[in-house]
């Protein structure tokens, strides 16, 4: 499968070429995965501090390859396979680090923009909708 040679950016929403998308992760048959957010939107993000993350890691080490890890946010167990699995969760508001949390509720916050606004929505979603 060829990659697309534009992208809508999740963040300015304008269609913009391929590579002004860094590329992310590796997805089946080692496709390029492309960030959602273009170079330039990236770039606004604030970071997390290096040194703080530094710190943070000595204090509070990741669970190695191999090892169990509890979600403290889906609360899922999982033995550690990849080394993306388990990440470090930050603010892209002040670049304050939270902690660590396995990618799928890291990524999925990160779609909801870190907004407890949204996310009130989606809990109401989801319990309108639950017995349906």
């Amino acid at each position: 499968m060829q990659e697309p040679q534009s992208k809508v950016c999740r963040e300015c929403k304008i269609d913009k070429n391929i590579e002004d998308f860094a590329p992310n992760q590796f997805g089946k048959n080692n496709r390029v995965l492309r960030r959602p957010v273009c170079k330039e939107c990236y770039s606004k993000k604030v970071k997390a501090d290096p040194k703080l993350k530094r710190e943070f890691i000595a204090k509070h080490p990741r669970a190695e390859i191999g090892e169990a890890f509890e979600c403290p946010v889906c609360l899922k167990v999982i033995i550690r396979e990849h080394n993306n699995d388990v990440v470090l969760d930050h603010s892209h508001d002040d670049g304050s680090i939270r902690g660590w949390l396995c990618s799928s509720c890291n990524t999925s916050l990160g779609k909801f923009n870190d907004d407890p606004k949204i996310l009130t929505r989606a809990i109401s979603w989801i319990e309108k909708h639950k017995n349906e």
